[in-house]
């Protein structure tokens, strides 16, 4: 985690009239920054240049789509060859964006100090994964493929104020957390679910990672399915049968729905409580009832049929009893893995 922030660090040194070399153009860098009269002094433009000068994401014969994470959002933009830059305006202030193509290629990070009024100009260079390095296409490509956690948000609950220590323990590369932790979040629960942390105060623990792929062994052939246009009553039903609280049903709807529904048909497994160590496991101190339940999906094109016999895996519902917390997270299963 710490050589992580490290490496972030050198790769965000503004860089300016920065050579075009394949050999030397770092994964993120900013081309130029200058104050315009036209953006508001509170606010921030920002635009990206997709640059592929050895053509690893083959643009020439097929678009791309960028997934640009924060904090707060997700969002998509589709880049080509005569199309390859994208913007969008901001606040002023910190901010800390992920840039993610598919599990071929490593995710980028930008994070930076931005200034009110003024205009970036950002380039970004997606590399391919070779072992853990950078894949050049010279080289036969043996790529270590990876999937996205998602969104694993952690919710505490008390029966009064409680001390607590929380750490993630897992095979995958953390990309994110928040509040921040290089090893483990120290904090306070309270019963109504208000999580303090140095100080301030916060609904959930939140990360997300990238697992290597062979760590997750799915068995297809008992996932639900449903039409994607269906989702949002289906997680209803789901989620109320588990014992999920107002809030922490709205957010996962609201993170997961939108996404989801634009799918023509969609096949989901849950896993739960220790079905997702394989992924990661919580150790807490003192000891805290875990609730932990994760969603696995991926987009089809058709209902796939299923023996007659089949019974989808229940799930048990949450105990909600003591000191007791509840995770939630997912992964999309990309179409190439």
């Amino acid at each position: 985690m710490i050589r992580h922030f490290i490496i972030l660090s050198y790769l965000l040194i503004p860089v300016f009239g920065f050579s075009k070399s394949k050999e030397s153009l770092p994964s993120v860098w900013i081309i130029k920054d200058s104050i315009s009269k036209s953006i508001h002094k509170d606010s921030v433009k920002l635009v990206f240049t997709v640059h592929d000068y050895d053509n690893q994401l083959m643009l020439d014969q097929h678009p791309a789509i960028i997934q640009m994470k924060t904090v707060f959002e997700t969002k998509r933009f589709t880049v080509s060859a005569k199309k390859k830059m994208f913007q969008f305006t901001v606040s002023k202030n910190a901010h800390r964006f992920q840039f993610f193509i598919n599990s071929n290629f490593e995710e980028l990070l930008f994070n930076h100090e931005l200034t009110g009024g003024h205009y970036y100009e950002v380039g970004l260079n997606f590399q391919g994964m070779y072992q853990g390095r950078s894949l050049s296409p010279h080289i036969p490509p043996t790529i270590i493929r990876n999937h996205m956690v998602e969104k694993p948000v952690i919710y505490l609950y008390s029966e009064s104020e409680q001390n607590f220590n929380l750490k993630i323990k897992t095979d995958a590369n953390i990309q994110f957390t928040y509040p921040f932790t290089e090893n483990e979040w120290k904090g306070t629960s309270s019963s109504n679910g208000t999580i303090q942390v140095n100080g301030l105060n916060y609904p959930y623990l939140f990360w997300d990672a990238a697992l290597p792929a062979e760590n997750l062994k799915l068995d297809w052939l008992n996932a639900d399915q449903t039409p994607g246009k269906e989702i949002v009553t289906y997680l209803d039903r789901r989620l109320d049968n588990l014992g999920f609280n107002a809030k922490e049903k709205t957010d996962f709807i609201t993170y997961w729905a939108p996404r989801i529904e634009k799918m023509k048909y969609v096949q989901l497994i849950w896993l739960q409580d220790e079905a997702i160590n394989s992924i990661a496991s919580l150790e807490v101190s003192p000891n805290f009832q875990q609730n932990r339940i994760y969603l696995i999906f991926k987009e089809t094109d058709q209902i796939f049929k299923q023996p007659l016999n089949l019974k989808v895996k229940s799930l048990k519902p949450m105990n909600r009893t003591g000191n007791y917390l509840v995770e939630w997270g997912g992964i999309q299963i990309q179409s190439n893995l």
